[in-house]
């Protein structure tokens, strides 16, 4: 069952409770081979541009991040982003240091909340 749970997550349209109910190892072996960014936790809450174009590089630019966020192409966890002035807070980490990010429909990209 938990194969089953961890493929919908990536390719399909789990929820985020979905992916919130997976343990920790289930959830890393899920997302073995996913791009992954070290976030540090000092720098949460963070307005989601800075965080996926200048903390890390999910995108290029923060443009970029604007305009696919705009056209609902960004999910955080699993829940679609519904504009651009949203701000990642460290109480949104899964497991208390995981943040999942999606970009269009096959990018994953993992930021790692590290201490």
């Amino acid at each position: 069952q938990k194969a089953v749970d961890a493929s919908s997550i990536l390719f399909g349209n789990a929820t985020s409770e979905a992916l919130k109910s997976l343990d920790e190892k289930t959830f890393l072996d899920v997302f073995d081979g996913v791009p992954t960014f070290s976030v540090s936790l000092c720098d949460l809450p963070c307005p989601v541009l800075d965080l996926l174009a200048v903390k890390t590089s999910v995108f290029a630019s923060k443009g970029e991040a604007r305009k696919m966020i705009q056209g609902g192409g960004v999910s955080v966890n699993k829940d679609k982003l519904s504009g651009d002035s949203v701000v990642i807070s460290a109480d949104m980490a899964l497991n208390g240091k995981y943040i999942l990010v999606q970009k269009g429909k096959k990018n994953n990209f993992l930021l790692v909340v590290k201490d």
